[in-house]
This record gives C-alpha cells, sequence and structure tokens, in this order.
C-alpha cells in the first residue's frame, strides 16, 4: 500500500511551553492531561535555551545604554520614552525632541531587524483582549512605578539605585509567580497564530507603515536638536533594537518560556540582564565622574531616593502585564516591524491607554515613604 507520510509540521517556534498547548486534546476530550509545569521530578532547561546569544543580546544592550549616558548624559528608558513621545505629540508636554527622536530610532531599528533576520519575531499573533489587557497592565504600572526593565533594570541597578531594586524585585517577582500560575490555563492563548489578531497576513503586516512612522518621528528630532544629538540618539537606539533581537526577547514566546518556572524552563533572559549589567556596571560609574556628557552640557538622571509605595503598586502591575502579554514597551515598540506587527500595534495602544490614564492617578500615590 501506498501509505502518506506524515503530516507537515507546524509554523510555530518549538518552545515547550507552546508545544504542550499544541499537542494538548481538545478542551472538549473527556480526559483531561495533568498540566506538565506540575511534573516537577523531572525537570530539565528548554532546548531552545542559547545563552552565548543572551550573552550577546545583553552586552549590545549595555553598550548602547551606556554609549547614551555618556554622549547625551540620559538613562535608557523604554517606557519614559513612549509616554514622554506621546505626551508630546498630543501637546501635553513640552517638546523633548530626544525621546521623539529615540522611539523612532527604535522603529527603524526593528524594520532593520525585520529585513536581516525575520525569523527574530514570532511567525503569528495573539488575541485583541490578550494584548488590550497585557498592555494596559503594562503602561499604568510601568507609569506608576516610573520604569521597566530598562530604565529600572539595566539603568537602575548598574547606578546601585535602592529605587531600581525594589522596582525591580517586585516586578520580576510578581511576573514570574504570575506566568507560573496562568501557563496551564493560558498555554493556548500564548501560542502565536497566524490568523490573529486580523485574518489574513497582510492585516497583520504594518512594516510599510513603520518605517514612515519611524523617518518621520527621527525626521522631526532633527529639526529641533543639533545633528550629533539626533545621531547619538537614532544610533543608540536602532542598536538597543539590535539587542532585543539577539537576547530573543522581541519573543513573547521565549518571554514565557523564561517566565514560567515548569518542566522545559528558559533561563536565557537571565543571562541578558547578566550581560547588559556586566558592562554597565563597569562602564557607568566611571561615566558618573564626568563633569558632563560629551554633547549636551549636563547629566540629567534620577534624583528620587526615597523607597514609596508607587515603585511597589507599579512593579506589581506592570509584573502582571508582562507575564499575560509576554511584552514590555521596548520590545513591543521594535516588534511592530515584525511579520505580525498588528499584534504588537494593538499591545501598544493598550499601553499608551494605561499611560494616558495613568497621568491623572499617578499624584495620589506619590509621595508616601515605605
Amino acid at each position: 500500500l501506498d501509505l502518506p507520510g506524515p503530516p507537515p509540521p507546524l509554523p510555530f517556534p518549538s518552545h515547550p511551553l507552546h508545544a504542550r498547548a499544541r499537542t494538548a486534546p481538545h478542551p472538549t476530550h473527556p480526559t483531561h492531561p495533568t498540566p506538565a509545569h506540575k511534573d516537577m521530578s523531572s525537570f530539565s532547561l528548554s532546548p531552545a535555551t542559547d545563552i552565548r546569544s543572551a550573552l550577546l543580546g545583553g552586552a549590545v544592550l549595555g553598550l548602547s545604554t551606556t554609549a547614551y549616558l555618556a554622549l547625551v548624559g540620559r538613562v535608557t528608558g523604554m517606557s519614559g520614552s513612549l509616554r514622554q513621545t506621546y505626551l508630546q505629540l498630543t501637546s501635553q508636554k513640552p517638546m523633548d525632541p530626544l525621546h521623539v527622536v529615540y522611539v523612532g530610532g527604535l522603529l527603524l531599528g526593528g524594520v532593520g531587524v525585520r529585513l536581516l533576520t525575520p525569523q527574530a519575531f514570532d511567525q503569528g499573533g495573539h488575541g485583541v483582549p490578550l494584548m488590550l489587557a497585557s498592555g494596559l497592565l503594562v503602561g499604568v504600572g510601568t507609569t506608576v512605578g516610573h520604569g521597566c526593565t530598562s530604565g529600572h533594570g539595566l539603568c537602575g541597578l548598574a547606578r546601585f539605585s535602592k529605587r531600581s531594586v525594589l522596582a525591580v524585585a517586585t516586578f520580576f517577582g510578581t511576573a514570574l509567580a504570575t506566568c507560573t500560575a496562568l501557563a496551564p490555563f493560558f498555554a493556548e492563548a500564548w501560542v502565536p497564530s497566524k490568523r490573529l489578531p486580523v485574518p489574513t497576513p497582510a492585516g497583520n503586516n504594518i512594516l510599510p507603515g513603520v518605517i514612515a512612522a519611524g523617518a518621520s518621528l527621527v525626521a522631526y528630532g532633527a529639526t529641533q536638536l543639533p545633528g550629533m544629538q539626533t545621531l547619538i540618539a537614532a544610533t543608540c537606539s536602532s542598536t538597543f533594537a539590535v539587542g532585543l533581537a539577539l537576547a530573543g526577547m522581541t519573543k513573547s514566546t521565549k518571554i514565557h518560556d523564561f517566565l514560567a518556572l515548569q518542566n522545559g524552563w528558559d533561563p536565557s533572559l537571565a543571562f541578558v540582564m547578566g550581560g547588559g549589567l556586566a558592562v554597565n556596571v563597569l562602564l557607568w560609574p566611571q561615566i558618573q565622574k564626568w563633569e558632563k556628557p560629551s554633547h549636551c552640557p549636563a547629566f540629567d538622571l534620577p534624583s528620587s531616593t526615597h523607597l514609596t509605595f508607587d515603585l511597589v503598586v507599579g512593579g506589581f502591575l506592570f509584573g502582571v502585564g508582562w507575564a499575560v502579554g509576554g511584552l514590555c514597551p521596548g520590545p513591543a515598540i521594535v516588534g511592530m516591524a515584525g511579520p505580525f506587527g498588528m499584534s504588537t500595534l494593538v499591545w501598544t495602544i493598550g499601553c499608551l491607554a494605561g499611560q494616558q490614564a495613568t497621568v491623572s492617578i499617578r499624584p495620589l500615590l506619590e509621595g508616601k515613604n515605605l
């Protein structure tokens, strides 16, 4: 008999959490398998673990943030840059063109990654409710908590900031606990789909719009800034985008496989933070001894040292949102250039909505010392 061959492989990344979701019985099946995360007797690491790429990506992120500090005297904060750009473009804040150029550079950096290595992005999208809910929580959390994995993590820890230590401990701990708890219930929702959030591939690809938006933001900033500052901001942010791609952070699947502590755990992202901090802890103390950065009249660094409740509240909300959607602001901005950029655009809209809402909520939480 001429028997048919095996079916073709499914077009999803081979991440253990998502592989289990694809092979699990349909919910209407009479049997209910025991969730794999509860079987810790044979705990093993994910075959997708790539420590070398994680360390390299982290080092590139560290070099990008160090260059930004040395050249223009600023901390690299993804959530802050996104929020400030939005508030400035909607005439709610005085114009600070460096933020605008930085976001434009992130978008264009994502375009470069897409053209060179499209596999750096998930090859599918996610549902609108999941993305909006995650983005909203992250938007509120990062605004209330004054930062995310870049501002508090890579930069705040390198400055030995007590506020950043508290924020990072809160959002990392919350994200790990939340993702681990949600994994058996959200595993299918976290599998990228080629029919989400729009049923057609063409509808999910927003690359032309991303190119136009990135170029417009950089061009606008260039009319407001000295030429070197525009070049510095655009170059540092584009380099940051490359670092995120090398580190695997442009894939929500990679994030979920790190945050869900279960069999098949992927620890790669811990080495991303380690690689970035190794660079920053070595170089930042030396740079902060300078009288001023090389291309700005003075350093512009966070000055508050008080431990306040907003760091805990914001960190908690950010951690939950990060676990639900597997995205934070930097990877989301870069991810809009991916083949399913519509998914991260929806997430970004939710994030901006959360940031906008929190502009009026945050004063109620600020100033209360722990």
